[in-house]
Parts: structure tokens; C-alpha cells; sequence
């Protein structure tokens, strides 16, 4: 019969190798492995671990968070709306984060932003194979994008969505008016529709 793992405490060193496996185990979709955590550290249970890493996020918030596309987007939409008034910022979200990292969180995205909006720019101009040469990542972030513009700019006119993580995050009724400033903006540079016809084309070819 096994001997159930008796709890030892946890060392700083510990601490640290845990948050690193957590991260590495983490999924696309956000969640925690925590078996496969545990190979990790054979000398705890699952349940220990759990509780450690929890225990350790209620005492030290600004630490936690992991930010998705979702949360990168809402920060777009504010900016767009308000600036770089990052204390105004801040209060829009759920979870503690401090202005240095929400500034820090946009020029990084704003980078990343700009290379996808080229990308958006040459599928709305049918350039299907310089988008094929794009890699995977790029090619997913694109397809996430443009269905979610795509469902803020229905419900932007009060159709019915299949809603993405982010829609569920903002609402899946309306858009407010932070959001709709960023939807007039981008009906006001790029033809959504074309897009789509275009990324359809983009998919199919690349199911070949």
C-alpha cells in the first residue's frame, strides 16, 4: 500500500520552481495541469500543490494574473478611447495591475497589433499568398481577431453572436461605448466584409 506524502514546508526555492512549472503547464485556454505539475514534485500531492499556488495568489495579487488576448484587446479599446490615462485605465479591470505594467502591456501589444494589421490589410486586398507565408501563430491570432471583430461589430448592430472568450468578458448584448468609438474606427479603415471572404479563401487553402 502507499504511504500517503506527508507535508513539508515549503521553501522559497520551491516557491519559485513551482511558479515556473505552473506557468509551462498551463493550457491555451488558461487552466492548470496539475498532474503534470506533480511530476514535478513527487514529494506533494496534487491537492498540496493546488492549495500552495492558491494561497500564494491571495497574498501577492499583482503577481498572478495571465493575460489573454481578451484582456490585450480590452486594453486596445481603452486606450483608443482614452488615451494613455493609465490610472483611468486600470479601473477598468477586474483584476489588480499596476499602471507601469498596463503601460508596458501596450507598447508590447501595440508591436504585436501592428504586424497583425498589416496582416489584416493585405487579406482585405486578396494578397492570399504573402498571408500563406505567415507562421501559425500570427495565422491564429488573424482568424481569433477578425471573429471577434466580427461578433462586437454585430453586436454593435444588434445581432446575435457566437460568442468568443472576450465577448463573454465584455458582454454578449451590446457593446458599450468605449467599444463602439474602436468599431466606428475600424469600419472607418478597413471593409470587414471583404475580409472575411478573403480569410474563408485563406482557410481553405491552407485545409489543402
Amino acid at each position: 500500500m502507499n504511504q500517503p506524502k506527508i507535508y513539508k514546508k515549503w521553501t522559497e526555492s520551491e516557491n519559485i520552481r513551482l511558479d515556473e512549472t505552473v506557468k509551462v503547464c498551463k493550457t491555451k485556454h488558461g487552466t492548470i495541469n496539475w498532474k503534470q505539475v506533480q511530476l514535478q514534485f513527487p514529494e506533494h500531492t496534487s491537492l498540496q500543490l493546488k492549495s500552495q499556488y492558491s494561497n500564494r495568489q491571495l497574498a501577492n495579487p499583482k503577481t498572478y494574473h495571465s493575460w489573454t488576448e481578451g484582456d490585450l484587446l480590452k486594453l486596445m479599446v481603452n486606450v483608443i478611447a482614452h488615451g494613455e490615462n493609465w490610472s483611468l485605465i486600470k479601473k477598468q479591470f477586474s483584476f489588480y495591475v499596476e499602471e507601469s505594467t498596463l503601460k508596458a502591456r501596450w507598447y508590447k501589444f501595440k508591436r504585436d497589433h501592428d504586424e497583425l494589421r498589416k496582416t489584416l490589410r493585405q487579406l482585405e486586398q486578396g494578397n492570399i499568398c504573402e498571408v500563406k507565408q505567415a507562421d501559425d501563430d500570427l495565422i491564429g491570432r488573424l482568424q481569433r481577431y477578425v471573429h471577434t471583430v466580427d461578433n462586437r461589430m454585430n453586436l454593435y448592430f444588434g445581432k446575435p453572436i457566437q460568442p468568443t472568450e472576450y465577448d463573454l468578458e465584455m458582454g454578449t448584448t451590446k457593446v458599450n461605448e468605449v467599444e463602439a468609438k474602436s468599431v466606428e474606427l475600424f469600419l472607418y479603415e478597413f471593409d470587414l466584409d471583404e475580409i472575411k471572404r478573403n480569410l474563408k479563401v485563406l482557410e481553405e487553402e491552407l485545409s489543402k
